[in-house]
């Protein structure tokens, strides 16, 4: 009888792994992403090939030159490297050598590595520390996406439900916007360090703001929810969702327009999100 295990990652069935399938699939294609896009982008702007601000870093007192690297981008492409090496050498990758903790860590570089990564994802699933490690790509592979992206392409999407537990000096909540890239699916705090689900992040920051139904023609509703979730989403669909019983909450209002629930609309999405990454 095979083991049935519990993913360290999300807590669903994971067979005899350690992670269940979906999360095995996400680390890949984050893994993928660092190859083909994150890396060689954050080594360009490591080395000022190419910048994520609008204009350049070089001004205000002119008798010091600019360092001949971005350092933060430098030091957190060091720290990607060294995340991966490790991660071989949990598999005993050769060659092997050994951090200043006495880890095994392959000698293998970044590009290299990741490639052999990928060819096996089914053995890092079974690594006793396959969740710590994952759990740390996802934080590393949002940081890099930060470095790369540039400010104007972040978006607010919300507060942070951590801060808002926490009272300030003036006795009122935390309030900490949240900005992320269209295509994150989590960020990291600036002000507390909490791990953040976005989608979660926006669906409360739209309940406490009070706005539980916007006005919308199907196509219009439509291109809402793929700026709010990034996900696919259709006025075909939304209209096949209505057929089927999907949005009771959800009001015709005169003519083309809609008053749709949001609620209605983001579990939809959701769904549909959960059936495509399914499907891949």
């Amino acid at each position: 009888m095979i083991e049935q295990r519990a993913c360290a990652a999300c807590g669903k069935p994971a067979g005899d792994a350690n992670l269940c399938k979906e999360c095995v699939k996400d680390w890949a294609k984050r893994l993928a992403w660092l190859l083909k896009a994150g890396m060689p982008a954050l080594q360009q702007i490591a080395y000022k090939q190419a910048t994520t601000r609008e204009r350049s870093p070089r001004h205000g007192n002119a008798a010091y030159a600019a360092p001949p690297v971005n350092e933060a981008a430098q030091a957190l492409y060091s720290t990607v490297e060294t995340h991966l090496q490790l991660t071989g050498g949990m598999l005993g990758v050769k060659p092997i050598g050994h951090d200043r903790y006495g880890r095994p860590r392959t000698l293998m570089q970044w590009a290299d590595i990741t490639s052999l990564l990928l060819h096996h994802m089914h053995d890092l699933a079974r690594l006793d520390t396959a969740g710590d490690l994952y759990a740390d790509l996802i934080r590393l592979s949002e940081k890099v996406e930060t470095a790369t992206t540039r400010a104007g392409e972040r978006r607010l999407v919300g507060v942070c439900p951590d801060c808002l537990n926490t009272l300030g000096d003036d006795g009122e909540p935390v309030r900490t916007p949240i900005y992320a890239a269209h295509s994150a699916r989590y960020a990291v705090c600036p002000e507390c360090g909490a791990w953040l689900d976005l989608k979660r992040v926006r669906l409360e920051y739209l309940r406490r703001a009070g706005l539980m139904h916007i006005t919308r023609t199907q196509s219009d509703a439509a291109r809402w929810v793929r700026e709010n979730t990034g996900v696919a989403v259709s006025g075909n669909d939304l209209k096949n969702w209505r057929t089927r019983g999907k949005m009771p909450r959800t009001r015709h209002i005169d003519g083309p327009y809609w008053a749709w629930n949001i609620l209605e609309l983001l579990a939809c999405a959701q769904a549909k999100d959960a059936r495509d990454a399914g499907d891949a």
